[in-house]
């Protein structure tokens, strides 16, 4: 199938980006997208993928995907987390409508459940690129967010946390 042959080079050329070049929210991120396949690919021949009803393994994978997205958006000083956990979030709302009962093709649940995982690679990828071209604009790209300095400005000791 052409759509995976896609998806595998697109992963692979993400994750050696990230791994390469990227900072660490890219590799993270590279990390959460290796997990997901692994989970997926891993679980294949204990449950089988289907179109008609919820997958429980692509609904777990993409749960995975968006927990560890999210976490990562709030830790990190990069937009494309953000982005990827949005696409994560519409890739669970195709589970959510197959659960439902609205009439959905299985064609379109697939798609639904797929696309969105294929373009939080191509937001790696782009956050990769960012990085690479603040670092050299910059100097530097700091990874990760400090939210100490938020307790301090709203008069807050960091221990009260």
């Amino acid at each position: 199938m052409p759509e995976q042959t896609a998806f595998f080079l697109l992963l692979i050329v993400a994750v050696s980006l990230a791994f390469w070049r990227g900072g660490a929210p890219e590799r993270w991120g590279a990390a959460i997208i290796v997990a997901m396949v692994l989970l997926q690919v891993g679980g294949e021949s204990l449950f089988p993928s289907g179109f008609t009803s919820v997958d429980p393994l692509s609904l777990m994978t993409d749960v995975v995907g968006t927990v560890g997205f999210g976490v990562l958006a709030l830790q990190a000083r990069r937009v494309w987390p953000l982005w990827a956990t949005s696409l994560q979030l519409l890739s669970l709302s195709a589970h959510f409508a197959r659960w439902a009962d609205i009439d959905i093709p299985p064609i379109v649940y697939a798609v639904m459940r797929g696309t969105p995982t294929f373009l939080a690679l191509l937001a790696i990828v782009v956050g990769t690129i960012l990085h690479v071209s603040r670092r050299r604009r910059l100097g530097n790209d700091p990874s990760w967010q400090d939210w100490s300095r938020v307790a301090v400005a709203s008069g807050r000791s960091p221990a009260a946390f």
